[in-house]
């Protein structure tokens, strides 16, 4: 189980040492993946994006139509029923699926401003599943394993290892060019590359 184990590493290192022997992902189906419309849709939204923070995203009628087709694709499934009536019932959604694919609208494409006064430069979506980077050093968001995966593929993220705690694990990675450890979330660090 040792195999992979990453070395120390702490927030704004700029090198780690790849522990990996390969990479995290290493068996997807990736016809499978596609054949599925939520993830069909899903991953054509991936390219739409400005990733670094404080340039404004540019939507185009392209794009607004990708993100009607993969909120239609997820409100079809059997999860997002489920999600809507527990909204429902908790007052925090309107009954008529339009409006609710209305408010998920907003909630994950409504673009806002990172810093006060710039220009509207990130959106829900865009932090949760593609990831942003600040000043070219750092990740934000990319809490995705679909995204992770492609950018993987891509050679634009290497699964580095994973640090083993007490009840916790990480996953180390980095993008490729100037590294720098970025710690993503409380159970994950990163090392991002300048885009």
């Amino acid at each position: 189980m040792s195999e992979g184990k990453a070395g120390p590493a702490q927030q704004g290192d700029t090198a780690v040492q790849d522990n990996a022997a390969r990479h995290l992902f290493h068996n997807v189906n990736e016809e499978r993946l596609r054949s599925i419309k939520t993830f069909a849709t899903f991953i054509s939204l991936l390219d739409n994006y400005e990733t670094s923070t404080g340039v404004a995203e540019v939507v185009t009628p392209e794009e607004i139509v990708e993100n009607n087709r993969f909120l239609d694709a997820v409100l079809a499934t059997q999860v997002m029923r489920l999600a809507h009536d527990y909204l429902l019932k908790k007052n925090l959604a309107r009954p008529n699926l339009a409006d609710f694919k209305h408010q998920l609208y907003d909630i994950w494409f409504q673009l806002y401003a990172r810093k006060e006064g710039d220009r509207p430069d990130s959106c829900g979506f865009e932090h949760v599943f593609v990831g942003e980077t600040r000043h070219g050093k750092e990740i934000l968001g990319l809490h995705n394993w679909v995204q992770f995966y492609l950018q993987e593929k891509r050679n634009q993220i290497d699964y580095k290892g994973y640090v083993a705690r007490k009840n916790k694990t990480r996953v180390r990675t980095s993008l490729w060019g100037p590294l720098q450890v970025k710690q993503m979330d409380p159970e994950i660090k990163v090392v991002m590359k300048q885009v």
